[in-house]
């Protein structure tokens, strides 16, 4: 269980690092949430990205299990990790669900604050991804092979400092975008608690974007907060 936010604390804004499509991530995000218990919730997330998954989501889903059908008549092994990993790929994100179902709950707000630029090039690549013989692909590969390494990754930056996954151009790009409208949903919505939900390597911040913010900062799969 995460520890509670402390009730003396200054820092308005808390940045809770996750691991996308990570098969516990949704039991984790719940019991931060419960613990912080943000009034204003921001999520790295983009509305193009939304609207893509409503909208064509069960269309990919139906390829897949097209796919994976053929592949179970034949009675051929199927790597249950990557079939997962390709549902998770088009489902709506964990993060999302969990954190409507909290604004939701708790009368909070919820924005979506990535970048719809990015979100569009990343998903033009979808169809290729989906097209049978990658599926396929995917699917045959040994258990336990090609898999997430995010976890071995995240302990190893934040116990002993390694980087393994560097902090690239594009994740400025967006951290400055996402910073800039923190800053403005801060200024409209002043003395509520936010908490901003991303991917765990924004937690690296080299550039100091979040630093004016002074923000409490955590790995999910840690139990102590970062501030």
């Amino acid at each position: 269980m995460a520890q509670a936010y402390p009730e003396d604390s200054t820092n308005r804004l808390f940045i809770l690092g996750v691991i996308h499509r990570d098969d516990r991530g949704a039991e984790l995000l719940n019991g931060w949430l419960s613990s912080i218990m943000p009034e204003v919730i921001t999520l790295e997330f983009s509305n193009y990205g939304l609207l893509f998954r409503k909208e064509r989501g069960m269309e990919y889903k139906r390829r897949l299990q097209e796919v994976l059908d053929k592949i179970r008549a034949d009675n051929e092994p199927c790597n249950e990790d990557g079939l997962s990993q390709l549902f998770a790929y088009i489902n709506m994100p964990y993060e999302y669900e969990v954190a409507s179902m909290y604004a939701e709950e708790h009368n909070a707000l919820l924005h979506l604050i990535d970048m719809d630029s990015f979100s569009y090039l990343k998903l033009q690549e979808i169809d290729e991804l989906f097209e049978e013989n990658n599926i396929r692909q995917i699917l045959y590969r040994e258990a336990g092979t090609g898999g997430s390494n995010e976890k071995v990754a995240a302990r190893l930056f934040f116990e002993e400092g390694i980087k393994v996954f560097p902090y690239t151009d594009e994740m400025h790009i967006r951290d400055k975008y996402v910073s800039s409208r923190i800053s403005a949903l801060m200024e409209h919505h002043k003395h509520k608690r936010f908490l901003h939900i991303c991917g765990w390597q924004h937690l690296q911040d080299p550039y100091g974007l979040y630093a004016r913010f002074n923000p409490g900062k955590a790995f999910f799969y840690d139990k102590t907060f970062c501030l």
